[in-house]
């Protein structure tokens, strides 16, 4: 990002009011005043306006990028323009038909945002087939998010208080259905889960992280800072998993079908996000007026993203 400016030839920036979950689940408005390049480094900033000014000019673009229609059969820029701006934007871009991985490494370098607990920063990975399969079915990977939950599983403990800690996950489904328009209806009955946080010492909570996700036939594996943090792989056509807990291997463990990670048909894209006062994330419990007063609330960067891409 040295050049000073987003190269949309590579990246996609997304602009959409709700982000990827509907019923107004997250707080923010996706915008382009959202994403900044600076310093050789491109930013995701989470802002209050009460003014809204930035949702006036704003268009959504999240049906040119071919997302998953909802079930009730309203695109997301219908959802989009229903839904009344909060006041809270933030930035989010993607790769979509630009750069995508069947097989290869992807390497960079991320500060999460982490000034709040209900801010949830991502760099993630998604299957191509959402556009015609949608989610849980066209597979998912956190290369590292941080986030909160009403069970504090990904919480740490520093000499400040409470701070959010990265972590993992491989999303997958649990059987094939035989109307996947039909089965979006319902997907949390579909979707298998299988995640884990950084081990502590393995990272450092509060800056720059290197991050390094392999994706080969039939094997992923996630690293932070050259070590291990983690490994999947296919198991009689089923996802295993097991954690580096920072000296040694855990358990095998894992859930749902290993297919859409290694589907010719289903390369995935990256995606870089920040989003906001998400309700799941939370526990249902929000807490957001605290939080309305105008300026820069988080922010999450990227000083780069290097893709290599492995003949299958």
């Amino acid at each position: 990002f040295e050049s000073g400016y987003l190269d949309e030839a590579k990246w996609n920036v997304e602009v959409r009011n709700d982000g990827i979950r509907g019923d107004g689940d997250e707080e923010q408005f996706y915008v382009r005043d959202g994403v900044e390049v600076s310093g050789g480094k491109v930013h995701l900033k989470l802002y209050y306006d009460s003014s809204r000014t930035s949702a006036q000019r704003a268009r959504c673009n999240a049906d040119e990028l071919r997302y998953s229609t909802e079930p009730a059969g309203r695109s997301i820029c219908e959802r989009s323009a229903a839904r009344h701006p909060t006041g809270f934007f933030s930035g989010r871009i993607n790769t979509k038909d630009k750069v995508e991985v069947l097989h290869g490494v992807v390497e960079a370098r991320v500060k999460l945002a982490d000034r709040n607990d209900y801010s949830w920063s991502a760099f993630w990975a998604l299957g191509t087939q959402v556009g015609s399969r949608g989610w849980p079915f066209c597979g998912e990977s956190e290369i590292t998010e941080m986030w909160t939950t009403s069970t504090q599983w990904s919480k740490w403990k520093d000499g400040v208080g409470d701070a959010m800690r990265p972590a993992f996950t491989l999303h997958s489904y649990h059987s094939v259905p035989g109307d996947f328009a039909a089965a979006r209806a319902n997907k949390q009955a579909w979707v298998s889960y299988n995640e884990g946080a950084y081990a502590d010492g393995t990272y450092d909570p509060h800056g720059y992280n290197d991050y390094r996700w392999v994706k080969m036939p039939n094997k992923i594996a996630w690293f932070v800072n050259e070590r291990p943090v983690a490994e999947a792989w296919n198991g009689g056509g089923q996802v295993r998993m097991r954690i580096h807990n920072g000296r040694w291997w855990g358990g095998e463990f894992g859930d749902g079908l290993w297919a859409p990670f290694d589907d010719p048909r289903n390369p995935m894209f990256l995606i870089f996000n920040l989003a906001f006062g998400s309700g799941v994330s939370l526990g249902g419990a929000k807490d957001i007026n605290r939080f309305r007063k105008n300026g820069e609330l988080d922010r999450a960067s990227m000083e780069y993203v290097r893709v290599w891409e492995v003949a299958s």
